[in-house]
């Protein structure tokens, strides 16, 4: 329901006609493209714009340009929006990084925009920065530098901004300023952007600082007003920053110290451990006890060396480091302690392995062929300490020579390969000697010497590591050993051979001949056995069965080297093929689904094939027939005749038959299926059947609704809204089934819609499509029992009673539900306290824009007052109390003219009116208001 609260009332006081005679309403109008307002700021370090006396550096541009937010809303690029509040116009010019120079007049744009306007901006402005370099931090000590700083050899620079006083008084300095150095020390090196590069000479000795003081000036340069350039100087302490010296690591082998190449003293002070250094540094404590007093420099490597070994207990060190750490502390503050560490590294030898002899001897047909080289070599224990080298990462296998390298495997060095899934073991040097061309064959095996030391990741291929130089370098030397073995000949016996076939009727066969061969001659003076391990005779005579039978046979050669090789043979001796014995059998039409072959007689083959009536041949023994199957034949009456092909070795073939009868079950027709309203009360179901169906069945209540009476009858009272199925069945004769449809039947019981009475404001209009419905599709009737909905979409009245139903879009309809309406008169208030009510326009201009040249009573998707009131009567007043326009449903809506005999015709002056709303409909009460007539 739709009400107004706190309205006008005509005459309400008279001080409120006296205000509105003497101050009356202006009307502000705007143009677009106003021009440019130029706002310069020359010292935006002195602007205090809240007045506390603490410089702030905001301005409003709305001040500065004369504008107010009624007249829009100023713009700026988004870039600055951190530094300008377009809600309150404020900008922190503080927050601005850059002067405006003569090449960047633009860079602070304004753009004030409104809805009138548009894209259009009302007015532009830009604002001119006067240039600002900044505070110096007060001057301190006895060099009187406004800052120190490290020169850090010349690396990252020193910020010259952090000689400035930066708070929340004083702003930044503008950062599109030119550093100048006011000097001419070769300690200077420039200046990028806001850095200083320097290099402070080192000087030794006392004084222990190294620094220098460098003065630059810091110039931001300005524009038109604002053109005059700011300056500011800082002096700066720049301090050496010390150095520790430039180390170079000591990597010893163990071989050298066992030769007695270190076994004096070294000076690590020396240029080739360690060069460039302050010398003012000291050694720090280190876990060798060799330097025992900060300033001493002297070490002996082989005594560190001998504790290391412990007397032989820890030969497999692998690789031990120890650091010699020479350290120089800061001059100044502002720079840091420098350190650099000599690292001595031992790292132990690899010790000798190799192959013992003899090498050994191998079949060149022995399976599998697989051998690893590293299985033939034998490595060092010293005192139950192992020196084997297994690791893939630090050795590789080669080929040196042998009789054919391409033979098998034997000339490929096994390496990694993608593919090869983990765990790897390239080390084993895995070779297939299967099929090799007989002779010698050497390999060599290398290991590096950082398998002793290993880093993870790393790879070193020791065969890289013997001429390359870089990651793979080591002070120790790589080792190698050769591997050779002997590849021996053999008798070939043939290839295992399977898959034969024969006939029972060849009675014998003489074996070598059947066996295959990769190219090769077959030996002659092999022995044949049989599963027992008995020697039979090369020509085989075949012994007698019923059955197929399927023999294996062994053929074995031994060479003079006492290679022995093998070969299987397997064959089947066939016998002629059964299609067992003729049958009949009688199908009903709607069970076609057999398997022929299950229907023969005797034992029948299954290697035939059937053929039948209108050329029906099978791909298999079995003779399928599904009419389910869309692959398959559909069975026909007739003969069909089961065929078996002589097997293999045989060629003569066998036939059998089975004659099918097909006997025809009633015909019943389709399944039904229909949909009934529940109102509609009871269907027959012999009604719902195609009228070819016989009605000789009965019906069955397959869903056990107990609404099925015996003759038919089914009752919706007790159903609910779903689908029920019954089952129709007529008795067939033998063999066929009885023959049965489906009924399927839908009840649609549609839910009562649930619509309260209704309730509504006269002023409203409402008609009988406004009131709202909880269901998509229902009908509206007057009466309980009438059978025509309501289609005219009547106005509602007060005290009218409707109908509504739930429908669906079979015209299905639920039970119908009483509406009763209730319109309420102008002042009266509703069930939930709203009053009825409405205000009308407040303001009429009759100027032609079609935008309230009248006072119109049609008030779109609200109120239509014509229609609600037909009898109604419109007085309007001027602010003297005169009547200057009387109307009603006939006559022409206010214009602004008046149509009384005072007036008659007369343009009314603007000002403001005052209506009375006279509804005369039952007990409505008249309506009175205000509104301003402008023109």
């Amino acid at each position: 329901m739709k009400t107004k609260r706190n309205l006008p009332r005509i005459f309400k006081e008279i001080l409120a006609i006296v205000l509105l005679v003497f101050f009356p309403i202006c009307q502000s109008y705007s143009q677009c493209d106003l021009g440019l307002i130029t706002i310069e700021q020359c010292d935006m370090e002195n602007i205090d714009f809240d007045t506390d006396g603490n410089p702030d550096g905001i301005i409003n541009i709305y001040t500065e340009t004369g504008t107010t937010v009624a007249d829009g809303t100023w713009m700026i690029d988004p870039k600055y929006d951190a530094a300008f509040d377009a809600a309150t116009g404020q900008l922190s010019t503080w927050e601005l990084k850059n002067s405006t120079t003569p090449a960047t007049l633009d860079e602070y744009f304004f753009e004030l925009r409104n809805t009138t306007c548009g894209d259009d901006p009302v007015r532009t402005a830009r604002l001119i920065l006067g240039p600002y370099s900044g505070v110096a931090l007060p001057p301190s000590g006895p060099l009187n530098v406004n800052a120190t700083g490290c020169d850090n050899d010349g690396l990252e620079g020193f910020d010259l901004f952090n000689a400035f006083a930066i708070n929340d008084e004083i702003p930044s300095p503008h950062l599109n300023g030119v550093w100048t150095y006011n000097g001419s020390s070769s300690s200077y090196l420039g200046v990028s952007e806001s850095k200083l590069f320097v290099r402070i000479p080192y000087q030794p000795g006392i004084p222990l600082v190294d620094q220098e003081v460098f003065e630059l000036t810091y110039t931001v340069s300005g524009a038109e007003g604002c053109a005059t350039p700011q300056q500011t100087t800082v002096r700066v302490a720049m301090v050496r920053q010390v150095d520790s010296g430039n180390p170079t690591p000591i990597d010893i082998c163990e071989d050298d110290m066992l030769a007695g190449i270190y076994d004096t003293e070294i000076d690590l002070r020396d240029d080739q451990y360690l060069e460039e250094e302050d010398i003012e540094g000291s050694w720090l404590s280190e876990p060798t006890g060799e330097i025992e007093d900060e300033q001493d420099s002297m070490i002996n490597l082989r005594t560190i060396y001998d504790r290391l070994i412990n007397n032989g207990n820890n030969l497999r060190f692998g690789c031990q480091s120890y650091n010699f750490v020479y350290a120089v502390e800061d001059r100044s503050a502002v720079c840091s302690d420098q350190s650099s560490t000599i690292a001595v590294t031992f790292y132990e030898q690899l010790r000798p392995f190799s192959q013992p002899d003899p090498p050994p001897q191998i079949c060149a047909n022995d399976v599998p062929g697989d051998l690893n080289l590293f299985d033939l070599l034998e490595f060092t224990n010293i005192n139950g300490l192992d020196f084997t080298y297994a690791n893939d990462n630090y050795v590789n296998w080669r080929f040196v020579s042998g009789p054919s390298p391409t033979s098998g495997d034997l000339g490929l060095l096994l390496k990694p390969v993608e593919f090869v899934a983990p765990p790897y073991e390239f080390y084993l040097g895995r070779i297939n000697t299967l099929g090799a061309e007989p002779g010698r064959y050497i390999y060599e095996y290398a290991v590096s010497p950082k398998i002793n030391c290993q880093s993870f990741g790393e790879v070193c291929d020791p065969y890289a590591l013997l001429g390359a130089t870089g990651y793979c370098e080591h002070p120790c030397d790589v080792f190698t050993a050769r591997v050779e073995i002997v590849v021996l000949g053999f008798d070939y016996a043939g290839e295992d051979t399977t898959d034969i076939n024969l006939c029972e009727s060849d009675r014998q066969v003489d074996l070598r001949s059947l066996l295959t061969s990769n190219g090769n001659l077959i030996a002659t003076t092999g022995v044949w056995t049989n599963t027992a391990g008995e020697v039979i005779n090369n020509t085989f005579v075949f012994p007698d069965s019923d059955t197929s039978q399927t023999f294996t046979f062994v053929y074995t050669t031994t060479s003079s080297d006492g290679c022995v090789d093998v070969a299987n043979l397997t064959f089947t001796v066939n016998t002629l093929p059964d299609a067992g014995e003729n049958n009949n059998i009688a199908l009903c039409s709607d069970d076609l689904t057999i398997t022929l072959f299950d229907l023969l007689g005797g034992t029948p083959d299954i290697t035939g094939t059937w053929a039948g009536p209108f050329g029906y041949t099978s791909v298999d023994h079995l003779g399928v027939f599904d009419p389910n199957d869309e692959m398959l034949p559909i069975l026909g009456e007739g003969v069909y005749t089961y065929t078996v092909e002589g097997n293999e070795g045989c060629s003569t073939s066998d036939d059998a038959s089975v004659t099918v009868t097909i006997i025809e079950p009633l015909t019943i027709g389709d399944d039904r299926a229909d949909t009934f309203c529940k109102l509609e009360g009871r269907v027959n179901l012999f009604s719902l059947l195609d009228r070819d169906t016989p009605r000789t069945g009965i019906f069955e209540d397959t869903d056990n609704t107990g609404a099925l009476s015996l003759d038919g009858v089914l009752e919706f009272e007790t159903l609910t809204n779903e689908i029920y199925e019954f089952r129709y069945v007529l008795t067939n004769v033998a063999p066929c089934d009885e023959s049965s449809l489906v009924v399927s039947v839908q009840i649609v019981d549609l839910p009562i819609p649930d619509v309260p009475d209704q309730e509504f404001c006269i002023l409203d209009a409402v008609r009988l499509d406004d009131v709202e419905v909880d269901v998509l599709n229902y009908n509206w009737y007057d009466t309980l029992e009438s059978e025509t909905p309501i289609v005219d979409n009547p106005i509602l009245l007060d005290n009218q009673i409707y109908y509504i139903a739930n429908v669906d879009a079979d015209n299905c309809e639920s039970e119908r539900l009483q509406v009763s309406i209730n319109i309420l008169n102008t002042g009266e208030r509703s069930s939930e306290g709203e009053l009825c009510t409405l205000d009308f326009q407040d303001g009429v201009s009759p100027n032609g824009d079609n935008q309230n040249d009248t006072f119109d009573l049609l008030i779109e998707e609200i109120y239509n007052i014509p229609e609600a009131f037909p009898d109604f009567e419109l007085q309007i007043f001027n602010r003297y109390g005169s009547l200057v326009y009387e109307g009603n449903n006939n006559t022409e809506e206010f214009r602004g003219e008046s149509n009384t005999s005072v007036r008659l015709g007369d343009d009314l002056p603007t000002g403001t009116y005052f209506y009375i709303f006279t509804p005369n409909f039952e007990n409505n009460l008249p309506i009175q208001g205000s509104f301003y007539l402008s023109r």
